[in-house]
Formats: structure tokens, C-alpha cells, sequence
């Protein structure tokens, strides 16, 4: 691009800014969301595995509240020199029951954020330390191997960004297409939580001389367990 085109580009955006309006931009609706017919759900997880997969995620499926904490305790060990601790969403905010408690008779140690916990600089230091972090989701987008998470109480945020792996625990019934039959199935899904965010495989950036990176800015690993 040449600089007078990035000074007809310049004028061009404050010419619309201005307008508050896109260029040819209209007022009128724009319709009713139309959208495919849904996939069958073997067809929606072998997608969702395909997309998940290119970024480096992975995808398991899980019968029971035992199989999940296998694979947790499974990932623990492949970390070698980290403690076995992990930050969890509440038991009732997953979608099988006693996966906290199942996770503590094994001897691993069980951290929920609460509120007022990031005013404490120890607290905050114990969260910081923890191997994995552990969520549901409102969704799992199988268009781009997406979860959907929306935080609130019982749901810290930092369970999904401060520990190195992240697992993502979720029901199948959950599993759809993409973001747009998402806002169609919930029309008010953005007031669901203080935030919700689409998590797109690992934390990647290539900041740094232009080499990908994984794990800088949140979880190197992420795992998504699909279970009833």
C-alpha cells in the first residue's frame, strides 16, 4: 500500500466516523437470521475435533464424573515439576456432579476463585500456581472449534486464563454449530455473566520476532471433554 493510499484510507474512515455510519451503510433492518439445517451431532464432533485440532487443541468424551478426573489427573502428570493443583469452577457450575471433590480424594488440590480473592496478593499468588484450569461452557462451536464461556459467581474468569492447560468440561446437547445459531438459541446470551467470551484453541501470539508463541498471554494446552 502506498502512502497516498493509506491517507485516502485515513479519510475515508473519518468521513464515516463522522457519519457514524459505514460507507453505503442503511438504516434498515437487516432480517430475519437465517440458518442451515444443524448437522447430526456425530457430524457436529467430528468437526468441532477437526477445528479444535489444526490449533493444537484436543478433543475427548467422557461417560462419567470418574473418566474426566482420570484425564485431569492424566494431564497433571505430564507436567512434570508442577504442583497438582487446580482452579476450578464450582461443582454446581459443571455439568457432572463431584468433579471437585472426586479431584481432592485423589490428592489434588481444589482452588475456587471468590470474590474479593485477587485483593489478596498470596491468594492471587496460590491461583497463579495452579496446573490447570477447569470450566464448562455455555457452548461449543463446531464452525471453529470454539467454547463459548460466560463468567459469573461460582464461574471465575481466571480458571480459563491464568493456569497452563486449560479443559473445558461440556454436554453434548451443547455442542451446535456456530455463533450464529448460538445468538439464535439464546437471545440473550450477553447477559449471561459479567463476560462472555469465545475461546479459540490455545493462547498463541507471535509478538516476539515474528515466532508463534504458545502459553504467553493464558493457557498453552486446552482440552475439551465432551460428556453427557
Amino acid at each position: 500500500m502506498t502512502p497516498a493510499d493509506r491517507a485516502s484510507m485515513r479519510e475515508t474512515l473519518r468521513a464515516a466516523l463522522g457519519l457514524a455510519l459505514l460507507p453505503d451503510a442503511t438504516l434498515e433492518h437487516p432480517g430475519v437470521l437465517s440458518l442451515p439445517a444443524p448437522a447430526t451431532p456425530d457430524a457436529l464432533i467430528e468437526r468441532f475435533r477437526r477445528e479444535l485440532s489444526a490449533l493444537g487443541g484436543q478433543v475427548h468424551e467422557a461417560s462419567d464424573t470418574g473418566e474426566v478426573c482420570g484425564l485431569i489427573e492424566a494431564i497433571l502428570a505430564s507436567e512434570p515439576g508442577q504442583p497438582p493443583s487446580v482452579l476450578a469452577w464450582d461443582d454446581r457450575e459443571l455439568p457432572l456432579p463431584g468433579i471437585g471433590a472426586a479431584l481432592g480424594a485423589r490428592g489434588i488440590n481444589v482452588l475456587h476463585q471468590q470474590a474479593g480473592d485477587l485483593a489478596s496478593s498470596e491468594q492471587r499468588q496460590t491461583m497463579a500456581a495452579a496446573t490447570v484450569g477447569i470450566t464448562s461452557a455455555l457452548a461449543a462451536l463446531a464452525e471453529t472449534g470454539s467454547v463459548v464461556l460466560a463468567s459469573g459467581p461460582g464461574r471465575g474468569r481466571l480458571a480459563s486464563l491464568l493456569p497452563l492447560v486449560h479443559v473445558a468440561v461440556v454436554r453434548r446437547t451443547d455442542l451446535i454449530d456456530s455463533l450464529s445459531a448460538l445468538i439464535a438459541r439464546e437471545p440473550a446470551l450477553f447477559s449471561r455473566g459479567t463476560n462472555v467470551v469465545c475461546i479459540t484453541g490455545p493462547s498463541r501470539t507471535a509478538d516476539i520476532e515474528h515466532t508463534l508463541s504458545r502459553g504467553v498471554h493464558g493457557p498453552r494446552d486446552i482440552h475439551v471433554v465432551f460428556v453427557k
